[in-house]
């Protein structure tokens, strides 16, 4: 996972389970992922240790698990906070699209890496420091990731992560500057980075989708194939 180069990063796994931590005081950039054959027991003490140490966090349950866990947040104090269409976009053609004025590249070096977390911090109020901690320059040169900024007139207005696995890549913290949200430049930007990956050799994406990036996701021909419930110990943006 990306976030393995966050300089307090942290992570554990059980069966069926996966913790990984930031341990920065930002909720989404804490998560436990719970799927087929997690444990009871195991889960509820890993919520607690996450809990003891005051740290807020996610804890995203996919259907297969089961709905015995969303009783297990409850009781422990979770709040559901939203459903999360996992999605998939197989094998298609895409050119970029979206605000034609806008540059998007390929981040390397501090001012790219700067420039994401300005973009991060606007679209998710994170504090920048976090983000900077959890999302490092070093990111930049980290295999098998590519970080893509988009810019207007100069100024980052759009940032996103790709992972890659074999001929298949994750996207993720995908965000727009508040102030130009609904402006065609998270098209642009996403469209943009999956063109580019196609071109050397990717040829399936997938996503977890907030509500306010759906409709996008749904118009580069993204399908949901499976919704998981997102409960949250703190304040997550990720509804």
């Amino acid at each position: 996972m990306f976030l393995g180069e966050a300089a307090r990063y942290e992570a554990a796994a059980r069966p069926g389970l996966q913790l990984a931590l930031c341990n920065e005081a930002v909720a989404d950039m804490n998560m436990l992922v719970v799927g087929a054959g997690a444990d009871h027991d195991h889960f509820r003490d890993m919520l607690n240790s996450c809990l003891h140490r005051q740290l807020p966090f996610l804890a995203i349950i996919f259907p297969e698990a089961g709905e015995a866990f969303d009783d297990i947040a409850a009781d422990l104090g979770l709040a559901y906070a939203v459903d999360f269409p996992f999605m998939v976009r197989d094998d298609m053609p895409l050119e970029p699209s979206g605000h034609p004025d806008v540059a998007v590249v390929c981040a390397s070096g501090a001012e790219d890496a700067d420039a994401s977390a300005d973009v991060l911090v606007s679209a998710y109020s994170m504090p920048k420091d976090s983000v900077l901690r959890a999302l490092p320059a070093s990111l930049l040169d980290s295999t098998g990731v590519d970080v893509y900024v988009a810019r207007s007139n100069g100024e980052a207005v759009g940032s996103v992560t790709l992972t890659y696995h074999g001929d298949t890549c994750g996207i993720w913290a995908m965000g727009t500057h508040a102030s130009r949200q609904r402006g065609g430049i998270g098209l642009r930007l996403l469209s943009t980075a999956m063109a580019q990956a196609r071109s050397n050799g990717i040829r399936r994406f997938f996503l977890g989708a907030t509500p306010a990036g759906y409709r996008l996701y749904e118009s580069l021909d993204f399908k949901t194939v499976c919704t998981g419930r997102v409960w949250v110990s703190g304040e997550s943006h990720q509804a």
